[in-house]
């Protein structure tokens, strides 16, 4: 007993007609006629009473029916869930970043992500940020946030999550560095910071 035999039993149970089950799964009525006799040899029962001019179910028919009915559910709903599966991305995606980063940009990412993607797992390695690109190109991991550099190499990908401003925070006292940063030319190189 096969899927096929099951389905086309249970439309000719349906239609109680020979020949528009056999039309509709593309076969003469000769070659449904023998899936049945094959069905009622291999359960050891007469599944259908049959004539010149009518179909009808036996006991054993009906409980086959029933029995095709369950099985026939259950096949669909393996297939859609094995479909779905498939569709579905799994694996792990490792990820690296500085603390900072963990704590500022990584949960409302990782939030989003996981509700998309569940059958990800992902594994966090923290360390300097300055890092975070040779992680990548030596395929320690699979994605770093980091500074975007002034060169970007042909084989990677930058994606912007977010602009930091920098500011510089000087003394509010009369001392050097305040002296130094009110100049017309700032000497970075010498001023004490």
């Amino acid at each position: 007993m096969d899927i096929r035999s099951l389905t086309m039993f249970q439309h000719l149970s349906n239609s109680l007609h020979f020949g528009r089950t056999a039309a509709a799964y593309h076969i003469s009525p000769s070659t449904l006629s023998r899936s049945i006799q094959r069905l009622e040899q291999e359960l050891g029962s007469q599944l259908l009473i049959r004539d010149n001019r009518s179909v009808l179910l036996t006991g054993e028919g009906k409980k086959l029916l029933a029995y095709a009915d369950q099985q026939l559910a259950q096949y669909e709903t393996l297939k859609q869930s094995l479909n779905q599966s498939q569709k579905e991305l799994s694996g792990s995606l490792n990820i690296y970043c500085s603390v900072t980063a963990s704590y500022s940009y990584l949960p409302a990412l990782l939030e989003k992500f996981r509700r998309t993607h569940p059958n990800i797992d992902i594994n966090l390695d923290t360390g300097d940020a300055a890092d975070g690109i040779d992680q990548v190109k030596n395929q320690k991991v699979d994605l770093a946030i980091a500074a975007r550099p002034d060169d970007i190499a042909a084989s990677m990908h930058f994606q912007t999550i977010a602009t930091v401003p920098l500011a510089i925070t000087a003394p509010a006292i009369s001392c050097a560095v305040k002296t130094a940063l009110q100049a017309e030319s700032i000497d970075w190189a010498n001023l004490p910071i």
